[in-house]
């Protein structure tokens, strides 16, 4: 029993960067695909693979940081259909939120609970979905003119301030941080069976770093002042964020026998 414990501990050792770069490649592609299909779809596209894909630097091929959708807004202002720039602009995190929470859903759902391999890939894809909509809303919210980022270019087609933006969905946002990491992750330890506490904390810790860190640096590069402010802030709560979600706190265990009642 304990080499089979851990022989899985070692397999999801190895997994994790795998299904973590896997599912990352996974959601900016249908992020940016979104994109690229709602614009062929209003004909400002001839095709909806045409995206710039953007090189073949160790970077790009890592992070994906060069991908975008490949729309040219100019064209779509100039024909008289700002809306349009916005429901474009709209299609890349839109269906990201959605995914959020399908894969919550699933990943709470008693046939999927059975796959733990699956689960813990559902896991990163979730995780990702959470971080990229965290990359706009907060963090790229007050992006500046001139700069291009899906939530500027809402505000610019639809004449509205960010705050209306960093308002409303800053609460959906903070709902999904809170579900993923007091519902989805603490779910994972359970149905993945990672009982271990350094287990545990290292895949939270991993989260963190992925939501806070990488994707809440996003404000740093060229972003603003008001951007660059909220990635500093999002970087320095990490410790603290770390503290909370600790796995031998006393709400942690608590949600964990509510999880092992419900396997």
């Amino acid at each position: 029993m304990v080499n089979i414990i851990k022989s899985k501990s070692f397999k999801l050792v190895l997994l994790t960067p795998i299904l973590i770069l896997l599912s990352h490649y996974l959601v900016v592609f249908i992020h940016e695909y979104a994109h690229a299909f709602t614009a062929w779809i209003l004909g400002y596209k001839n095709s909806p693979f045409d995206l710039n894909y953007g090189g073949i630097s160790l970077g790009n091929l890592l992070l994906l940081s060069n991908v975008d959708q490949n729309v040219n807004n100019h064209l779509i202002y100039a024909s008289g259909h700002p809306g349009h720039v916005a429901l474009i602009a709209f299609a890349g995190p839109g269906i990201i939120i959605f995914l959020f929470f399908l894969s919550s859903w699933l990943i709470q759902n008693k046939k999927t609970k059975g796959y733990p391999y699956f689960l813990y890939f559902l896991l990163f894809f979730n995780l990702w979905c959470l971080g990229g909509t965290y990359a706009y809303v907060p963090v790229r919210t007050f992006t500046p003119y001139g700069v291009m980022v899906d939530v500027l270019d809402i505000e610019q087609a639809l004449n509205i301030s960010p705050w209306w933006i960093y308002f409303l969905i800053g609460y959906l946002v903070i709902f999904m941080i809170w579900q993923f990491f007091s519902k989805t992750l603490i779910s994972i330890y359970v149905n993945v069976d990672i009982s271990s506490t350094i287990g545990r904390a290292s895949l939270m810790i991993i989260c963190v770093l992925i939501v806070f860190g990488y994707c809440g640096l996003a404000g740093f590069v060229n972003q603003g002042d008001i951007s660059h402010f909220i990635s500093a802030t999002s970087f320095l709560a990490i410790p603290g964020i770390i503290f909370v979600l600790w796995p031998t706190r006393k709400w942690i265990k608590a949600q964990l026998k509510e999880f092992k009642l419900e396997k």
